[in-house]
């Protein structure tokens, strides 16, 4: 019996997992990762710096070797646009900036592009579309991380006291819309732009029953745009996925609306708390957010 147990005794002291050493080795990759935070615990904002923000200044190359800074800008009404070479949305935009920018006569709304990548490729890309604004490039994300949003095309409009005036806009549609409010003042000018819009979904490959309802819905919100019913024409601005708030949009799948009169739509790892977003390890108490105090 005493030999049964030692001999026990002897399998499981070989068995037990040693304690590493201080000097061991690094973990393998997947013991790394296994340690990570979840994307969802990250306190890095990624839904893009709301109403209101101070707009991080900059300064950065561009794609003629000289310095920009927004700092530069200070007084003026700055459309900043986030684009990448390679992405598809940002050449199908690129067009409207150009001709955009191009037609805004008196309109003294500026047009600033931060791209990512090779100066060269952005230089030849600027140059096939004939962008006559300035096209600055960022460090990998380093400008994009301060503005709060790691994703191409998005635009924010930064107002004369250097603040973001409204919330950001995601994707070529909803930067379209942007350009119509800053840009394009008259109704003919509008018009003509809602043609060309509703022209080129028509001729798109998509299914015909789809493309008529988009169409449809182009020349919804032009109209109640026309007539003075901004809120009703973003909600229909707002694409697939989407949902408005106010002259916002938020995104379905981590947003939610937080407040339509201040277009402020909160992430849904946040707390919103009467009309506002609370900041992370916030609760709402009492109507207004407050930190947690766990036990």
């Amino acid at each position: 019996m005493r030999r049964e147990m030692w001999n026990h005794q002897f399998i499981l002291l070989h068995l037990r997992v040693p304690e590493p050493a201080a000097d061991a080795p690094p973990l393998p990759d997947r013991q790394k990762h296994s340690r990570l935070k979840p994307l969802s615990k990250s306190r890095i904002e990624r839904d893009g710096l709301k109403a209101g923000s101070i707009a991080p200044e900059f300064t950065l190359p561009d794609i003629y070797g000289r310095s920009i800074s927004l700092e530069q800008y200070r007084g003026r009404r700055v459309l900043l646009v986030f684009s990448d070479p390679h992405c598809g949305p940002c050449s199908e935009l690129a067009p409207h900036l150009a001709l955009t920018y191009r037609r805004r006569r008196g309109i003294t709304t500026e047009i600033i592009v931060v791209s990512r990548g090779d100066i060269e490729e952005n230089r030849q890309k600027a140059l096939a579309h004939g962008f006559e604004f300035p096209v600055v490039v960022q460090n990998r994300w380093k400008l994009s991380k301060k503005y709060g949003i790691f994703a191409t095309p998005v635009a924010f409009v930064i107002g004369e006291d250097g603040r973001t005036a409204s919330n950001v806009a995601v994707g070529s549609d909803q930067i379209r819309t942007v350009l119509r409010e800053e840009f394009m003042h008259s109704a003919a000018e509008r018009f003509i732009d809602t043609g060309s819009d509703i022209s080129r979904v028509l001729s798109s490959p998509i299914p015909r029953r789809h493309a008529f309802r988009i169409a449809g819905r182009i020349a919804a919100g032009a109209l109640l745009s026309a007539i003075g019913m901004q809120k009703t024409a973003a909600a229909l601005a707002c694409s697939t996925g989407f949902t408005a708030c106010g002259t916002a949009c938020c995104n379905n799948s981590n947003q939610i609306c937080c407040n339509a009169s201040t277009n402020t739509c909160c992430s849904t790892s946040l707390v919103c708390c009467n009309g506002k977003c609370c900041a992370p390890g916030q609760v709402c108490l009492f109507g207004s957010c407050q930190q947690q105090i766990l036990p």
